[in-house]
């Protein structure tokens, strides 16, 4: 899919990075499948597409669309860079996780303090120098990660922070383009608080509710331990985790809570992709999960579900006109339509309603490619559906849309406001409690305190028992709030302090050199990556990744 060779299609693309500023579609690394092609190989270019008319997305994509920048080749080298994400502000990304290295580098070293990064106003890449430590690892990919509006940024779990139960916590990076800083939190002394989940091809989202906001956490393979759970022909060596499992993290507090969900459960999967409507006063949540793979069962899925906070309920949405299963759902003579599905694919949110599918791989049980082997316009390589109605588009447009709760939720969840046994820990409890509290108050309530009209007189004009009575309870609520106040900020340096810089590897579990910087413009070389195999074969095969780390092709 490179620029210059005629009216070519982007018909598929899979394991890509991707973003959205304003009305544009970025997207870069990962593997592509155009017309001209025999199979995915990698594309030299950061690609963007304008979303600020209406995009056709029910067939192959047009080259001409597609607007292509040079991008360096850390970030779209062949076999290095599946897996990736975007770190971002808002008119920045830096590429974390499944770069390459220059020739200058000890291939023994796995970690660095730069990153690259694309200014969406200047349209340049630069490579950056992050305070605070050296987290760039070059091989980490498929962890889950989440981001705030105001370029606060989480990275967990992957192929390697976790893994086999080795040093978990999360990578905390705060987007500037002046002085970006990053830090590793680690696990906090709080023995009531689980730690940080180790997990691979899970996904999570940032709701912004409680004091700095909270992270939720599902889905995806436990890399703490050897699983059983394996498909015959392959698999990896972890189990899934089940859907019920739904991790929260209380950012100011550093705090991991379990809560159980109840509902119609969907099947164990990773590999899937979530987008997250919100009221706009925190009081409800849905978020919305596509697709996904699982080892076990050895299929993928095209099954759309939303979990439902803070009620923490499944729902299974019946959704209509999906590219996907679409072509099959009238063929009698295919005993297998239910079995088609979607992985390794990324979603966005767009204008409050529209759900951005990017890519992917369509496959029909695990022997049938339907989209990489050759080109399919029947399982285009962008989709769109409307969150509101879940129904997919034929189009992305630049409208914005309202969103509202759709009936089959409500019908669902019921008025709960709760899981169905309670919640964990008062903590969690009172964070969304609060949120549902602030919904319901009216523009004009605010926090006063109690009418004096309320206090009964004393006869000399002084002050009276209930009068002195609330003078003591307020000292004591006082007095109270700066212990806490204490607390919290002797957690907040604890929990921000840096693991010494290039003292440990967290991927390989021992010492590294010390540290490297990249050259401004390194040579170019390859690194291996074990995660996934450009080429896809008809049959299953194991692709080995450190660790014994193995995942379906």
């Amino acid at each position: 899919m490179s620029g210059g060779r005629g009216q070519l299609q982007l018909c598929s693309l899979f394991d890509q990075r991707v973003h959205i500023f304003n009305e544009t579609l970025y997207f870069v690394g990962g593997s592509y499948l155009d017309s001209s092609d025999i199979k995915p190989s990698s594309v030299r270019k950061l690609n963007k597409i304008s979303l600020s008319s209406e995009f056709q997305v029910n067939g192959l994509i047009n080259q001409t669309d597609i607007v292509t920048e040079d991008a360096p080749y850390e970030l779209t080298d062949k076999d290095i860079t599946n897996g990736g994400i975007f770190f971002h502000d808002d008119a920045n990304v830096w590429a974390f996780g499944a770069v390459g290295r220059g020739d200058d580098i000890p291939t023994q070293v796995n970690q660095t303090d730069m990153m690259y990064r694309y200014d969406a106003i200047e349209n340049k890449w630069s490579l950056d120098k992050i305070a605070g430590g050296e987290y760039q690892w070059f091989n980490n990919t498929n962890g889950f990660y989440a981001t705030a509006p105001d370029g606060r940024n989480w990275y967990g779990g992957g192929q390697g922070i976790g893994t086999w139960g080795k040093k978990p916590g999360l990578l905390f990076f705060e987007g500037n383009s002046t002085t970006p800083k990053w830090s590793f939190i680690r696990e906090t002394d709080d023995l009531n608080s689980l730690p940080t989940p180790s997990t691979l091809g899970g996904a999570s989202v940032y709701l912004p509710i409680g004091e700095e906001g909270i992270i939720v956490l599902f889905g995806g393979w436990d890399t703490t331990k050897q699983g059983y759970q394996f498909a015959a022909g392959g698999g990896v060596d972890w189990d899934l985790r089940p859907l019920s499992d739904i991790f929260v993290y209380d950012i100011a507090q550093n705090f991991w809570t379990l809560v159980p969900a109840k509902g119609g459960l969907p099947e164990m999967r990773a590999e899937f992709c979530v987008v997250v409507n919100s009221a706009p006063d925190g009081s409800y949540h849905n978020i919305v999960l596509y697709g996904g793979w699982s080892q076990l069962r050895g299929k993928a899925y095209a099954d759309v579900w939303v979990l439902s906070l803070p009620s923490f309920r499944w729902i299974k949405v019946e959704d209509e006109n999906n590219p996907d299963t679409r072509p099959f759902r009238n063929n009698l003579d295919n005993l297998r339509v239910g079995d088609i599905g979607r992985t390794r694919h990324r979603c966005n949110l767009f204008k409050n309603t529209q759900m951005i599918v990017t890519g992917g791989i369509v496959s029909q049980y695990y022997d049938k490619k339907l989209n990489i082997d050759a080109c399919n316009s029947s399982h285009p390589p962008f989709m769109v559906m409307d969150t509101s109605t879940f129904v997919w588009k034929a189009s992305i447009t630049p409208e914005e849309q309202d969103y509202s709760v759709p009936g089959v939720i409500t019908s669902a969840v019921r008025g709960r406001n709760t899981p169905d046994g309670g919640w964990p820990n008062d903590r969690l409890g009172q964070i969304f409690s609060a949120a549902r509290s602030s919904s319901t108050a009216t523009p004009s309530s605010t926090f006063s305190a109690p009418n004096p009209t309320n206090t009964v007189p004393s006869d000399n004009g002084g002050l009276s028992i209930a009068g002195i009575a609330g003078i003591v309870v307020g000292g004591v609520v006082i007095l109270a709030l700066l212990i806490a106040g204490f607390i919290i900020l002797r957690r907040r340096r604890k929990r921000s302090e840096s693991i010494p810089l290039g003292s440990y590897d967290y991927f390989a579990g021992g010492q590294v050199q010390p540290k490297v910087e990249l050259a401004s413009n390194p040579p170019r070389a390859e690194l291996l990556n074990h995660y996934h195999i450009q080429e896809l074969p008809a049959s299953p095969v194991k692709s080995y990744i450190p660790g014994s780390y193995h995942l379906h092709t």
